[in-house]
């Protein structure tokens, strides 16, 4: 009984070494297990090294794969076809994910690579592939040079002759819908997959993109499969109209419909240097356009006509009196512009009048500028925009503003002259002249006190009144040379002056004038 109970001990003693040498060498072996395939590949019985070597070279099959891309040619009126490379497309796969999977077999003990062997008998591993956004928009560029060279055109609005409005149709281009491209490479991939009998679009083979923008190819590596094998990829590439900024639409939602409010003042009279720097003020005003609730700056205006074009020699106002100077008559613009905004029923928001009265405009209806000093701005306090346009020609300067108003409504302007203030008299003194004798030079100007008020009417009828300002203008002294002895006032005039800033309006620069250092 003994005997026999050691003799079966040594027979499964045996067979069990056998069985875990078995295992061993089975786990041991450096090929793929039988019947497993890679996207249709039977790859069972290769050598792992052989495995990774076969499999890159069917990844760059699939990269020398030919597609056939086609775009419409709006110009030429239709469409052609042009080649390029799967893999100068952006083509990406996750074969070095599925090279790492089948390197699982060859990696721990010899019993668990034995176990993961019989698990993966006749195991189908699947390639993913895709095409990377940022690549094919690259391609189509460069297959397409055509279809990215045209650029849209803006509408343009135009103010024809007796100020109607007119607008050129914007001009659409055509270009690729770059992110439809991307599905349709995509869904022309995963047809041609589903086409080999391995993969139906919808079900994780066809036009749906797995995690990563991957999409499961399981018959991708099939030797007679169309991927491989096949005709090239067909793509359309899909177009898209590509609209201007500025359309006809948003040019006519801006509500520019008529002209508001217009206003004209005369320089023909003026010297050269003035009328230029007239109209070159007025042209840098040409054509602003205010959205609602935007202000307008004059002083940015100012700016940008010195840099533009500069300005030229004409009489300005220094400390209420005209003296030579670079840049008089900028606000008979101001003053045109500011006439045109109080008859459109404008907020202003910044103005004041000339410290003496201009020729070209009634008395509290003008608006000066002193740079750092005196500004003009005014707030377009519409729910429309306003579009200012200017004109210079024959001397006569013409300020428009287009918009929205209704066609009862309007605003009448009026002036009332409060008071009237004596000019005063100075002497100069004049020694050439005889002893207690008195010549008139200049004849004083009288200076004034003026109310300006708004009115706005509706069908005629005057529904608000609003006051705009109350503005004085200082009057001009009547000048008397004398050699009557004694001081001159003109003297003291000039002391208390040099003392003071030096207030240039209605220019940029005025003379600078030396002043004794004993009468400071």
């Amino acid at each position: 009984m003994k005997a026999w109970i050691l003799r079966s001990l040594i027979v499964g003693g045996g067979i069990g070494i056998a069985l875990a040498a078995g295992i061993t060498w089975y786990g041991l072996q450096r090929t793929l297990p039988a019947g497993m395939t890679v996207s249709g590949w039977s790859v069972g019985g290769l050598e792992a090294g052989q495995f990774e070597q076969r499999l890159e070279e069917q990844v760059g099959l699939l990269r020398n794969k030919d597609v056939a891309m086609t775009a419409p040619l709006p110009k030429v009126g239709g469409s052609t076809t042009r080649s390029a490379k799967l893999g100068e497309l952006g083509f990406v796969t996750n074969a070095d994910a599925v090279a790492a999977e089948v390197e699982r077999l060859f990696a721990g003990s010899a019993w668990q690579r034995a176990l993961l062997r019989w698990q993966w008998r006749d195991r189908a591993l699947t390639l993913e592939a895709g095409v990377e956004a940022k690549a094919l928009s690259a391609a189509a560029k460069k297959l397409w040079p055509e279809l990215y060279a045209t650029q849209p055109v803006n509408a343009k609005r135009t103010i024809l002759a007796g100020d109607r409005i007119a607008y050129t149709p914007e001009v659409p281009a055509t270009r690729p819908d770059e992110a439809k491209l991307h599905a349709a490479a995509l869904a022309a991939l995963g047809g041609a997959a589903a086409g080999a009998g391995g993969a139906t679009p919808g079900t994780g083979g066809g036009d749906v993109a797995g995690a990563g923008g991957l999409l499961p190819l399981p018959s991708a590596l099939k030797p007679d499969g169309p991927l491989l094998s096949g005709a090239p990829l067909a793509v359309a590439i899909p177009v898209v109209q590509v609209l201007p900024k500025v359309t006809v639409a948003s040019l006519k939602a801006q509500g520019i419909e008529r002209v508001i409010a217009s206003y004209s003042t005369s320089f023909a009279t003026s010297k050269a240097g003035r009328k230029y720097n007239v109209s070159k003020t007025a042209a840098v005003v040409h054509d602003r356009l205010l959205a609602p609730g935007d202000v307008f700056d004059y002083a940015t205006i100012i700016k940008e006509t010195e840099e533009k074009f500069g300005f030229r020699e004409a009489p300005v106002i220094l400390n209420g009196k005209m003296v030579p100077g670079i840049g008089g008559g900028i606000c008979q613009v101001s003053t045109t512009l500011y006439n045109a905004v109080l008859r459109a029923g404008l907020e202003i928001v910044e103005r004041r009048n000339h410290s003496l009265p201009v020729s070209y405009a009634p008395l509290g209806q003008d608006a000066t500028f002193a740079e750092g000093y005196i500004n003009f701005k005014f707030r377009n306090s519409t729910d429309k925009y306003i579009l200012i346009r200017t004109s210079s020609e024959g001397g006569r300067l013409t300020v428009k503003l287009f918009g929205s108003l209704d066609a009862g409504v309007s605003y009448d302007i009026k002036s009332v002259t409060l008071q009237e203030i004596d000019p005063p008299t100075k002497y100069v003194k004049n020694t050439s002249l005889p002893k207690g004798s008195v010549k008139l030079l200049q004849r004083g100007k009288p200076g004034y006190v003026v109310e300006t008020y708004r009115y706005k009417k509706v069908n005629g009828r005057v529904v608000d009144k609003e006051r705009i300002s109350k503005d004085t203008y200082k009057p001009q002294p009547a000048l008397y040379a004398s050699n009557a002895g004694g001081r001159s006032s003109a003297d003291d005039d000039r002391k208390r002056e040099s003392r003071d800033e030096m207030i240039v309006e209605d220019g940029v620069l005025a003379p600078v004038f030396d002043v004794p250092a004993e009468e400071l």
